[in-house]
């Protein structure tokens, strides 16, 4: 693929919105796609999608949309990246969507929870697709952004340090090849070559950072106190970032015992906000985890919100599903699933993310997964 002419954007939800906006400013033909005409109608009415500064005051930033729809096969015709920034847990209701339609060649690039690819993967093989697509994933969002308004997106902060992963890790390089384009080096980012699927799912900066506050403060936010923030210092106090240190410290575990190089959760935030005009250096992780960019960000006010009802099932769920698979504990990860079940009343495990419903078979050693993620087959 020598060129990237038009990029799809399936989703418009806050990554969605931003997304589309930031590759039309980029100079891309952008495909906004929704599966809800009205959540897009703005959208097609004015033409495109304004861009908001964090003081939700605009920047002066207009990225025209030159198609918008809730026809998939639109969409998607032509598109050489398809870019899928959606809460994981439709991830594969988008990849059953999208798989008639996909042509040959085309990456595919699930934004904002690492491990899509491997549910895209089998979306595909169920459905019997012979073209050869690429699918990738990133580990998070290029973007903090909130919708605001019909056709508006609040740029919080961009990620300009992500894992991109593929399945099979042996595609790796030809797809970093073509999403550096759309993510460049000149623009600040650096894509780190993700060894295999699971080096992306086990950097979930949501998972490690959302739950432990999410619990700690279940009171404050189940009363909706409005000068609540998940990030803010009064939220996380020593005793609460302690907690998030030991998640970290579990999925480090894990991705040891499968050879990944795992940086902890103090060195990952210095990379994703390093600037190359200041002394930067890594501090410890109360102090690096309170950013002013995130302490703006309001909210949540309700316990029954994806920061528990997706980084739970999605997220700690797989860190547990994998260690027992690896024989690595995760007692704190464990804690927190059972204790989340318990201030929603609902089970997190049974339809979470384990090691089986991602198609890998719990008897195989530690090389026979490796090969399949490196192959895609054992």
């Amino acid at each position: 693929m020598s060129e990237v002419r038009k990029v799809a954007v399936l989703g418009a939800g806050n990554g969605g919105f931003m997304a589309a906006a930031d590759m039309a400013l980029s100079g891309y033909e952008v495909a906004l796609f929704s599966r809800d005409m009205g959540k897009i109608s703005g959208v097609k009415k004015r033409g495109g999608i304004e861009v908001l500064d964090i003081d939700s005051k605009p920047t002066g930033e207009f990225g025209k949309i030159a198609t918008v729809t809730d026809d998939i096969a639109e969409a998607l015709k032509g598109a050489q990246v398809v870019l899928n920034p959606v809460p994981f847990f439709v991830c594969e209701e988008y990849a059953r969507l999208a798989a008639p339609h996909l042509e040959a060649g085309q990456i595919v690039l699930y934004l904002g929870k690492g491990g899509a690819c491997l549910s895209w993967a089998k979306v595909l093989r169920e459905i019997g697709k012979q073209e050869k697509v690429f699918l990738s994933d990133c580990n998070t969002l290029p973007y903090g952004a909130s919708r605001k308004g019909e056709a508006q997106v609040r740029l919080e902060s961009r990620t300009f340090n992500m894992i991109l992963a593929t399945f099979p890790g042996k595609d790796v390089d030809h797809v970093l090849s073509v999403v550096g384009k759309i993510y460049p080096k000149e623009k600040g980012y650096t894509l780190r070559r993700g060894q295999n699927a699971i080096d992306s799912i086990l950097v979930d900066y949501n998972a490690i950072t959302h739950t432990p506050p999410m619990i700690c403060n279940a009171a404050r936010i189940e009363l909706g106190e409005k000068d609540f923030c998940l990030f803010g210092k009064k939220e996380n106090t020593p005793a609460v970032v302690r907690l998030i240190e030991r998640i970290d410290r579990e999925r480090m575990a894990i991705g040891r015992k499968l050879g990944l190089e795992q940086h902890p959760l103090e060195e990952e935030i210095l990379m994703v906000n390093w600037n190359p005009n200041r002394e930067d250096h890594v501090l410890p992780l109360y102090d690096a985890i309170h950013t002013p960019f995130l302490e703006v960000c309001e909210g949540p006010f309700k316990l029954d919100t994806r920061h528990l009802t997706e980084d739970i099932p999605y997220g700690l769920v797989t860190y547990s599903s994998l260690g027992r698979m690896l024989g690595v504990p995760t007692p704190v990860s464990d804690a927190i699933i059972t204790l989340a079940e318990g201030l929603l009343d609902r089970d997190f495990r049974t339809p979470g993310r384990t090691v089986q419903s991602m198609g890998i078979d719990p008897k195989w050693s530690v090389e026979e997964l490796r090969r399949y993620l490196h192959e895609g087959a054992v």
